[in-house]
């Protein structure tokens, strides 16, 4: 059963935008952080950070721009809630990438070398649970029976950060860094984790809307 708005071009076309939008903001949060492991505060870095925000913001313009077109169209209540609702909690995902990026420029951490790998690691599974709900975004519009099987794959990836995210933070404290670097180290590493956590329940959210599409 396809779904409602599927029928609504012009929403279903905004709908697009954003979301490729979004894959760019992801894209470049990967790139930039990657190269922040690897070399550090570097101008490159904090160019590729304001680009970051940047799409970041116009993510979140076209996301109002979506809640308005949806308030002036034709639509059952529960459906345009629907779409409203997981907009809401998918367009957290950038948010929380924004906010690493931020902190990561900011305080211009240098990371023991021992943990650039494991770092590198964690930011590649937060990624890859974006990827997943992505992919599960694409299932939602086009075959909602697909959805459920899709969103598992999130779970698992949340998982995998957690289990990296607590090893992290082990090694952090037990390290020879003073208190105050241990406790910026740690909330670095855990803001990282959130975008996994953010990708969870918006996977949550859409399992949700491709239930009640088949009802």
């Amino acid at each position: 059963m396809a779904l409602f708005w599927k029928k609504q071009a012009d929403v279903r076309k905004m709908i697009d935008k954003y979301l490729e939008t979004v894959d760019l903001c992801m894209q470049l949060f990967n790139q930039s952080m990657m190269r922040f492991l690897n070399t550090g505060c570097t101008q490159e870095f904090t160019r590729e950070v304001e680009e970051t925000h940047k799409l970041e913001s116009i993510a979140d313009d076209l996301r109002r721009k979506i809640q308005m077109t949806l308030y002036g169209k034709a639509l059952l209540p529960d459906s345009r809630g629907d779409l409203l609702t997981l907009l809401e909690f998918y367009d957290k995902i950038p948010g929380a990438a924004e906010d690493v990026l931020f902190l990561t420029k900011v305080l211009c951490l240098d990371f023991h070398e021992d943990m650039i790998e494991d770092l590198q690691k964690l930011v590649g599974v937060n990624v890859e649970a974006y990827r997943m709900v992505r992919e599960s975004m694409n299932s939602l519009f086009e075959n909602p029976s697909e959805t459920l099987y899709q969103t598992r794959g999130v779970d698992a990836k949340e998982s995998e950060s957690d289990r990296l995210e607590r090893s992290l933070i082990e090694r952090i404290f037990k390290s020879d860094m003073d208190t105050g670097e241990k406790m910026l180290f740690k909330e670095l590493v855990q803001l990282i984790g959130k975008i996994s956590d953010r990708a969870e329940n918006a996977a949550d959210r859409i399992g949700i809307v491709a239930i009640k599409r088949q009802i």
